[in-house]
């Protein structure tokens, strides 16, 4: 008995230590999307609107994981989590040896694959009781991991060196999770292989997940280009969306204690409100920093309340809650920061920031739903 204890408890150490490396991977590749975008375009000299499908490959890939998922994940999450983590790693360096946009793009396309297929498989190792709670710890790494990408582009751009290269601090945990062996998570119930899909519980837990990770891509892509607009250098402004990133990492950090609070959700919708519209009344850069970051305590325990609940729907097999996440945050990726940048070649920057309200709003009056 003591054995078995122990062998499981190694397996279970193995597991958090391969999503963890995985997700502190995809947090800095993802955190960096926002200065690549506005350190890309002004290396290339182009709009940055024009330039913002290079960040859309995450939502991309994500849509097509989705729609692969079941096939995907009956080689096994473990297996997927390990080659998304060499995919991630070889793209990666790709970004930052070249600005030259088929370059880009191609690397762009293998990040984004890549951090698709850990966002798919991270729910199927992590289903079962308490899976808000584990999917808040391993989000909370990844957002702790994101802090330092913007950092490190404002400090690489402040010595004249093109912030892309930042990129590259991905690469080694992204190998050892490529190198770390194959682990697996807990099996699915025999109901929920052999049943169908319940339709209505998935379809609103999909649509949650649609506005929250919508709203959570706003600021992550968009949030140095705000800053550059008070009038900052591109530099200051990637040093100064690190607190995106930071609060991200604080919410998720301490997320754990409260996501299953039923006030959890209201309190950090509320949150948000309260800093998209500081981010959107302020005139300069201390302010819509200090709005970011206001915006980003409320935005960081979302997803993962959002996530837990659609792992939880009884009779929904770990592969296809995987997959409708997978979709419902590629849908989200694709849409909400290319709406936000449509907006801003039309009213600005600092009007189009009000985007995330009405998303707000949908996404109260679903909550009040079960």
């Amino acid at each position: 008995m003591a054995v078995d204890t122990e062998a499981r408890q190694a397996a279970s150490r193995d597991l958090s230590r391969v999503v963890a490396f995985a997700q502190i991977g995809l947090g800095l590749l993802v955190s960096s999307y926002g200065p690549y975008l506005a350190g890309i375009a002004a290396e290339l000299d182009r709009p940055r609107g024009e330039l913002v499908w290079l960040t859309m490959t995450f939502g991309a890939g994500l849509v097509l994981a989705a729609a692969a998922g079941p096939a995907v994940l009956r080689a096994g999450a473990g297996l997927v989590m390990r080659l998304a983590c060499a995919v991630i790693a070889v793209g990666a360096v790709v970004m930052a040896a070249s600005p030259q946009l088929p370059l880009a793009g191609t690397g762009s396309v293998l990040v984004g694959f890549g951090c698709a297929a850990v966002a798919l498989a991270t729910p199927s190792l992590l289903r079962g009781p308490g899976a808000a709670k584990r999917i808040t710890i391993m989000v909370g790494l990844a957002s702790a991991a994101g802090v330092c990408a913007p950092l490190a582009f404002g400090a690489l751009e402040s010595a004249g060196v093109p912030g892309r290269w930042a990129l590259l601090s991905a690469v080694p945990v992204l190998v050892a999770g490529a190198l770390h062996r194959t682990v697996t998570g807990p099996p699915d119930d025999a109901a929920a292989v052999g049943g169908g899909v319940p339709v209505g519980p998935a379809a609103l837990a999909w649509s949650r997940i649609v506005l929250c990770v919508g709203i959570e891509f706003c600021f992550s892509i968009w949030s140095v280009a705000r800053l550059v607009d008070t009038g900052v250098a591109l530099g200051t402004a990637s040093a100064l969306g690190a607190s995106f990133g930071i609060g991200m990492a604080a919410g998720r950090l301490v997320g754990p204690r409260f996501v299953d609070r039923p006030w959890a959700e209201p309190a950090a919708l509320a949150t948000i409100a309260v800093g998209t519209v500081v981010v959107y009344l302020g005139q300069d850069p201390v302010a819509v920093t200090a709005g970011i970051a206001v915006a980003s305590l409320g935005i960081a325990p979302l997803y993962p309340i959002m996530l837990g609940r659609l792992v939880g729907i009884p009779g929904l097999s770990g592969r296809h809650s995987a997959s409708i996440g997978s979709l419902a945050s590629g849908a989200a990726i694709l849409s909400a920061p290319a709406a936000l940048g449509w907006l801003d070649g039309r009213i600005g920057l600092r009007e189009a920031f009000l985007l995330p309200i009405p998303l707000l709003v949908i996404l109260l009056v679903l909550s009040k739903r079960r």
